[in-house]
């Protein structure tokens, strides 16, 4: 229903603008056509007047040729020549006669078929340049002679041909302007019905692209309502595409970063939720189990001082009994200062630092010295622990206590890796280095590594992969690290076992302003990819 109003609001709009630039342009037109300055009645007159003197002018012309001609024939002396048939007289009259007249281009005196005299201008008629006209007339009008047998002047005439073209340009133009404003109505009926044939394709088309981007728009907008109603039920795992440059994908993609802030949030309070009840039952298990073991090793070791008997067999009984008591006991103590020390985890408190110089500072000093013994007669093994920091500054806000404690806890995992091997020695490395708005601290060791099914746990309480271990090593320098703002993940290291990485932010780096503000969810929510996949999983 949504994606329908959209879509017809859309390309309605679309369609409208299109209509209404395009009636514009129709109303324009129309009175471009219907308000034709140069198809009026008038003019049409006036070019047919035009037409009537240019062809009276040519007329005349002729005519006045035909008179020249007349008047040339009615003159005596060439007649008194003609009737004593004299024909250097005739050429004597004609050679005074040619010279006063320029059209000319020959005067000759013919009677019946026999040419009796003549004179011409020396050049024939150019036909290119020039029209030629004959005009034939008997001389005078009382000869005796019988009538086909009477002298005639034969005068031929040459006029310039440009004057008879533009008489017929300006005839075939007229021709054309007649023709022209006969059909004007039907040309312009003709355009009216084109351009509304365009209109209409026009119209068509622009619903087309209007429906094509409305149905883009509008689907995408209500892929971002669905979600938001999914967001609503709870679910926090949907995502919208974020497919092209617009506004519609820039909401999308705050939509998107919104809800992995809002995810990471809850994961975070469900982790720390989850904390604090494990926290809770350690520091119950510590007082439960504490109270009773004074009491348990005191009464064996009562029962071993007061047998004064003699039974070798039963001593000897009483010395594994109280050598196996001891020794649950201290495990049973070791465990205790564990969850006590799980239980009262203090909140980190952060204040900028360099990270650089803390581990610089580490490297100076035995990390795992309790480690170095062996353990059920496993002899210790030789651990190579080595630093690759760079000199320059990392600066971060940290909690340098809380913050050695978890190294001290990491190292302490990796040596005890090495150590369950069997091992005669084994490496550690710390590393560091930048990424983005973040430092990342990787330590790597060369043990059996981490199970890629076990990862997404290990940093859970009371998971483990030793035999000996409590799971709770791991779990307290999550904790550390998630209150430093930062993520870890475990990932298999390079020298062939584990590699857990440590990802804290920059200080003066968005995520980093988040932490100090009491807001670690831009910190998650910023932090490499390669981190945030692991997060996810705690």
């Amino acid at each position: 229903m949504a994606t329908g109003r959209i879509a017809r609001r859309l390309t309605a709009a679309i369609a409208l603008t299109a209509v209404v630039q395009l009636m514009f342009a129709v109303y324009f037109s129309r009175s471009l056509l219907w308000q034709d300055d140069f198809i009026r009645p008038q003019v049409g007159e006036h070019l047919d007047e035009a037409l009537g003197l240019y062809q009276e002018l040519a007329r005349a012309e002729k005519s006045a040729m035909r008179s020249e001609a007349a008047a040339l024939a009615e003159r005596h002396d060439l007649v008194a020549a003609a009737s004593q048939k004299d024909p250097a007289a005739l050429r004597r009259v004609l050679a005074d006669i040619f010279p006063k007249h320029p059209s000319l281009v020959s005067l000759t005196v013919v009677r019946g078929d026999r040419k009796v005299a003549s004179i011409d201008r020396g050049r024939p008629v150019d036909e290119a340049k020039e029209n030629s006209l004959e005009v034939r007339r008997v001389l005078g009008r009382d000869v005796d002679d019988e009538e086909e047998d009477a002298p005639a002047l034969v005068a031929v005439f040459a006029a310039d041909r440009a004057r008879t073209d533009g008489l017929e340009k300006m005839s075939d133009f007229v021709d054309l302007y007649k023709q022209v404003a006969s059909r004007r109505k039907n040309d312009q009926h003709a355009y009216m019905l084109a351009f509304g044939a365009a209109l209409c394709v026009s119209i068509v088309g622009s619903i087309g692209v209007g429906i094509l981007l409305a149905r883009n728009v509008s689907t995408r907008v209500v892929r971002l309502a669905d979600a938001t109603r999914r967001v609503g039920g709870g679910d926090l795992t949907i995502r919208v595409a974020e497919t092209g440059k617009d506004e519609v994908s820039d909401l999308a993609r705050a939509f998107n970063r919104m809800l992995a802030e809002i995810e990471a949030t809850r994961a975070r309070i469900e982790y720390l939720q989850r904390i604090g009840a494990w926290q809770e039952m350690a520091r119950r298990l510590a007082h439960e189990i504490k109270n009773p073991l004074t009491p348990i090793q005191l009464a064996v070791e009562e029962v071993h001082e007061r047998y004064g008997g003699g039974d070798p067999s039963y001593r000897k009984l009483l010395d594994a009994t109280l050598e196996v008591v001891e020794a649950e006991v201290g495990t049973l103590r070791r465990l205790v200062g564990e969850f006590s020390d799980f239980a009262r985890l203090p909140q980190a408190i952060l204040a900028p630092g360099d990270l650089a110089a803390f581990l610089r500072e580490q490297a100076e000093q035995s990390l795992f010295a309790e480690e170095t013994e062996g353990k059920d007669g496993v002899p210790a093994p030789r651990i190579t622990l080595a630093f690759d920091v760079p000199d320059k500054e990392a600066r971060v806000n940290l909690d340098r206590q809380m913050l050695r404690r978890a190294l001290i806890n990491l190292i302490r995992n990796s040596a005890q890796a090495i150590r369950d091997q069997a091992r005669p020695e084994g490496k550690v490395r710390i590393s560091l280095h930048r990424s983005g708005d973040f430092w990342v601290v990787d330590v790597d060791d060369d043990g059996p590594g981490i199970p890629a099914e076990s990862r997404e746990r290990i940093f859970d309480p009371y998971v483990t992969t030793k035999h000996d271990g409590t799971g709770l090593g791991l779990a307290i320098v999550k904790k550390v690290v998630v209150e430093h703002g930062g993520i870890i993940t475990a990932q298999e290291s390079p020298l062939g076992g584990a590699r857990v990485r440590v990802t804290i932010p920059a200080v003066g780096s968005a995520p980093s302003a988040a932490v100090r503000g009491g807001d670690v969810r831009a910190a998650e929510a910023t932090a490499p990819p390669e981190a945030a996949v692991e997060q996810e999983s705690a």
